[in-house]
């Protein structure tokens, strides 16, 4: 083969090489652009905001959930510190959703008389204590140590149920998983930015 012949397959070869690269080069670039408009195109912060609230409305329906299947257990009047008989004075319905759940509340405001003497007016909103009470009604009732100190009050008419309890506990734990998850979503796409 003459050496002008060579060069000219040579020639021939890097220039079907080069082409070939440019063509790969121009996929690779039109790869990255159709990527960038599918994570970022004009709709998809819409999309992304959706799928955050929809997570925080899970979450809170399922908290709210729990919150009201919390209604169907009390305290345990055996464990209270004294037990009396208890007034209803006079009593109010919130409702249907709000901080204690989905339903109606009722929160009645109640004189006790002490077995051991003294008496006291309080106002017990516990979900669930009451249902059908009037003013003017007695009942038992029990005083009980709440949480952080506070005062809780039982009666025999709630029963303690261990397993409502489990059954709000895993409900809150499952509540957590989409707000950890919306949470965890936002930081990444911020830190993206």
């Amino acid at each position: 083969m003459s050496h002008e012949k060579r060069a000219a397959d040579r020639k021939r070869r890097m220039a079907e090489l080069m082409a070939e690269a440019e063509e790969q080069r121009a996929e690779a670039r039109a790869s990255m652009e159709a990527a960038a408009t599918v994570e970022g195109g004009p709709g998809s912060w819409l999309i992304e905001v959706a799928f955050v609230v929809i997570l925080m409305v899970i979450s809170a329906a399922l908290f709210g959930t729990a919150v009201t299947i919390s209604r169907f257990t009390g305290a345990d009047i055996a464990d209270a510190r004294r037990t009396g008989e208890a007034t209803v004075e006079q009593c109010e319905r919130d409702g249907p959703i709000g901080l204690s759940g989905f339903g109606y509340v009722k929160a009645c405001a109640v004189s006790i008389r002490w077995n051991g003497g003294g008496g006291e007016r309080v106002m017990i909103g516990k979900p669930g204590f009451f249902t059908d009470e009037k003013p003017g009604d007695t009942f038992t009732i029990g005083e009980n140590t709440g949480s952080r100190g506070s005062v809780g009050y039982s009666r025999a008419e709630v029963p303690p149920r261990r397993w409502v309890t489990a059954l709000v506990t895993l409900i809150s734990i499952i509540g957590v998983a989409p707000l950890l998850f919306a949470i965890g979503f936002v930081r990444y796409r911020l830190r993206r930015r």
